[in-house]
Order: C-alpha cells, then structure tokens, then sequence
C-alpha cells in the first residue's frame, strides 16, 4: 500500500482532480452588459450561430438585478468576441 502524505490527501479532497484536455465546449465570459441590452445580444449571437448562455447578475449591495452574463463554449470566444464588438460598437 502506499503512504500518501497529509498534503496530498488534502490536495486530492479539495482538488478538482487531474487535470483534463479541453475539449472546447467549457463555457466562458463573453461579456457582462446592462441588463437590458443583455438578452438582446444574446439573442443576436444566437441567431449568427453561436451557442450561447445568459443569465442575469444580481448586485449583492443594491439587492437587485442590474447586468446580464453571456456565455459561450471556448472554442467559440474568439469569433463571438469579435461579432459582439461590432454589435456593441466597441473599439
């Protein structure tokens, strides 16, 4: 049997596990946007293809809803990105 050490065993408890190939469909932050712009670019990403997810943000300090979280897969950030600043009108 072998002896593993406090450390190890405690890093393997909280530990997420061995670490794994992405395979690109892990979602990620595209963008945090006013809440009420924020279902309409998702909508707009959606209908140009891209798989997204939204969900609205809630402010701890002010007790209400105030921003919209999109996410995508990784392996669609990078063109998702660059639609959602032309949508925005971002520099």
């Amino acid at each position: 049997m072998k002896k593993v050490s406090f450390a190890q065993r405690l890093l393997n408890i909280i530990g997420r596990g061995p670490v794994t190939a992405d395979d690109g469909t892990a979602l990620v932050e595209l963008a945090v946007v006013p809440l009420a712009s924020g279902p309409l670019l998702a909508d707009s990403l959606r209908r140009n293809g891209f798989h997204v997810v939204g969900e609205e943000t809630f402010n701890v300090v002010t007790s209400v809803l105030s921003d919209y979280r999109i996410l995508v897969p990784r392996s669609e950030l990078s063109a998702a990105q660059a639609y959602s600043e032309t949508v925005l009108d971002v520099p």
